[in-house]
């Protein structure tokens, strides 16, 4: 959720003005020059108030009454902002760099470390439809086709009638108002039995690196704003507007997004028919396997879901369903113990093992690697180390045999 200064529940933190405030002999003003930077490390409070005036590029402010991690809230300065005292803050840089007026009485404010810094999330589409090849209507009897195999996606959406796909041995009946997404590097045979009568839509585009979409291969029966968005879509292929690329890309990404909110049901905490469990167990399985071959890369909860095309709170829910556990925790988890495979092979510092795997600092990789392990990084390195001194110094091992006299 986007919040905005001029909205109510700004009023807690402070308020917003339009024009510059006249600084007297009591004020100072401090000219902040900000460049871009994804994290804030450490949030400051002033005991009066204080007003911030952004003059130069765009930036959120990150405030909270409290220096706690889940209770900051963000707020995109579009005016000049007056904060009340004792209120917690810092700025977030957006553009390339920022210039704002910091106007305080002569008062040195309080810094206040984040235990974990504050990741600033960007605003954006988790996928995008790049590129229509082909989109065309048909309307058959008899017909049989196998499809060639490519690198794409390919959209069918049945009419009237129904279409017969055979997908790697599985054939697929899709009924009237169906719709079925499949991925690419596949064929996908199809098959209209001669009595009956098929009016259906195809739609063969590129999502580009998207291949974890997570309902590929699912029959969705469409609701009536997917079939609106349908509709559009099949209306602006046979234009010839000079806008209907543009349309035909829209519609379609408002068709995927609403087929993504509807899979996002089938992760929630309830009771589960048979094929929605097998749904979740298969992409438990894939999110699981993608985590653990990028242990030793940077990763993030957020990155885990734009990847897998799955909101944060349906993934709190897959996980907490499957493995008592928040997708952090495991995260974190798998990175310790990869931690301990890395100080075993001592080719590392401590310090470049926290940067290999991500971790926001060396100080909070030990932290919690003390609270996992009852010792800190350099104590369990330590421990190795001995370790492979007295196995180095001790006697090789003999085997004894009794020949047996012939």
């Amino acid at each position: 959720m986007i919040h905005n200064v001029s909205g109510s529940n700004f009023l807690a933190f402070g308020s917003f003005y339009d024009e510059p405030v006249s600084t007297d002999p009591f004020h100072l003003i401090s000219r902040l020059q900000l460049v871009h930077t994804k994290s804030v490390d450490q949030l400051y409070s002033y005991p009066c108030e204080i007003h911030l005036e952004l003059t130069q590029g765009i930036a959120s402010l990150l405030v909270g009454s409290s220096p706690r991690l889940e209770e900051l809230k963000t707020f995109p300065i579009h005016h000049y902002v007056k904060l009340k005292p004792n209120t917690y803050f810092n700025l977030i840089v957006h553009s390339e760099e920022i210039v704002c007026n910091l106007i305080t009485p002569n008062v040195h404010p309080t810094a206040v470390k984040l235990a974990v810094p504050y990741l600033y999330q960007p605003f954006f589409s988790p996928f995008n439809v790049l590129e229509i090849f082909d989109s065309y209507v048909s309307q058959v009897t008899e017909f049989h086709f196998r499809s060639t195999v490519h690198d794409y996606y390919e959209l069918f959406y049945v009419i009237d009638g129904s279409l017969t796909l055979n997908m790697a041995g599985d054939s697929r009946t899709i009924e009237e108002n169906d719709l079925i997404i499949c991925g690419p590097h596949q064929p996908y045979p199809r098959q209209i039995s001669s009595d009956t009568f098929c009016n259906y839509l195809t739609v063969v585009f590129d999502m580009g690196n998207a291949e974890r979409i997570h309902f590929l291969g699912q029959t969705f029966s469409c609701s009536e704003s997917i079939r609106s968005a349908l509709d559009k879509l099949i209306a602006q292929s046979l234009s010839h507007s000079y806008y209907t690329q543009t349309l035909m890309l829209c519609y379609l990404q408002e068709v995927i997004t609403q087929l993504m909110q509807l899979t996002d049901t089938l992760l929630q905490p309830h009771s589960t028919p048979t094929s929605q469990q097998n749904f979740q167990n298969d992409l438990l399985q894939q999110i699981l396997a993608y985590m653990n071959k990028k242990v030793a890369e940077p990763m993030t909860v957020e990155e885990i879901c734009h990847k897998f095309f799955i909101s944060r709170s349906s993934l709190q829910s897959l996980f907490k369903a499957h493995l008592h556990t928040s997708p952090k925790n495991y995260l974190i988890n798998i990175k310790l113990q990869k931690s301990k495979e890395l100080i075993q092979e001592n080719r590392h510092t401590i310090s470049e093992i926290a940067y290999l795997l991500g971790f926001s600092s060396i100080h909070y990789f030990s932290r919690l690697f003390k609270k996992y392990y009852n010792m800190s990084p350099s104590e369990y390195a330590k421990q190795v180390s001995e370790m492979n001194k007295s196995e180095a110094l001790s006697p090789p091992q003999t085997e004894c045999y009794n020949e047996r006299s012939e």
